[in-house]
């Protein structure tokens, strides 16, 4: 049971830094002390070290053993280079999608279901889901060509370019552009269009990374404590 509590408190701190990273109240670069967040959420160092961690696995916070955790803070050349390897990757995961799509299978089915969940995250404003749909998406193509590492390795690159999307997007949640050229991406899947569905996925990652804006947060002076205690979360000890 104590360690079910424990468990619980860490999820607690985890989500509530989290939220507040993915909602750019805390801007990249943000130094993230324990012992500051500690006092603030009046728990141990214990539970704040743990969730920072699980944070950092998520690549949103960066840990170094000398100056301690902060808010992941790419540069634009990461995110270039990152944004190049996605599109390498996915022209090609999209041509096996083609050439191994069966319409006797249940994959197109499968996308479908991870799109109509997509689109009612944009509905709900569900940012976060928003995120992980998209992800589930260009995993489940990615799984037709049959190759565990290549999905080992879109994995990673999408978690990357999912960070950058959290700190620099200009997406509109209101009027998403997503959803459409996902859709139009699995008809070309559906119908075997190799050079259709390459076009279609280039154009779509390619249309992302134009859509970054590095002077969208800036790091403006934060106070942690309204931050993070403005959520209205219990996480006392």
């Amino acid at each position: 049971m104590e360690a079910a509590e424990k468990t619980s408190l860490v999820d607690k701190i985890y989500l509530q830094i989290k939220r507040a990273i993915v909602n750019r109240e805390i801007p990249p670069g943000t130094k993230l002390s324990e012992e500051v967040l500690a006092n603030i959420l009046n728990v141990s160092r214990t539970p704040v070290r743990t969730a920072l961690q699980k944070l950092s696995y998520e690549k949103l916070v960066d840990i170094s053993p000398r100056k301690g955790a902060s808010i992941a803070n790419p540069t634009a050349k990461e995110v270039k280079e990152v944004f190049e390897m996605r599109i390498l990757l996915e022209e090609y995961t999209v041509e096996m999608a083609c050439r191994n799509f069966k319409q006797t299978d249940d994959t197109a089915a499968r996308l479908k279901h991870v799109l109509a969940i997509e689109e009612k995250a944009y509905r709900d404003k569900d940012f976060s889901n928003v995120l992980q749909q998209v992800h589930n998406f260009h995993i489940e193509i990615a799984k037709l060509c049959n190759n565990g590492l290549i999905v080992r390795h879109l994995q990673e690159l999408i978690l990357l370019t999912n960070i950058y999307i959290t700190f620099y997007s200009e997406m509109s949640i209101e009027s998403p552009n997503s959803p459409g050229e996902h859709l139009k991406i699995l008809h070309a899947i559906e119908n075997n269009d190799v050079a259709l569905a390459k076009y279609l996925m280039r154009r779509h990652i390619e249309d992302v990374s134009k859509r970054l804006n590095f002077n969208l947060i800036r790091n403006y002076n934060i106070n942690l404590q309204d931050i993070l205690l403005g959520q209205g979360l219990d996480v006392r000890e």
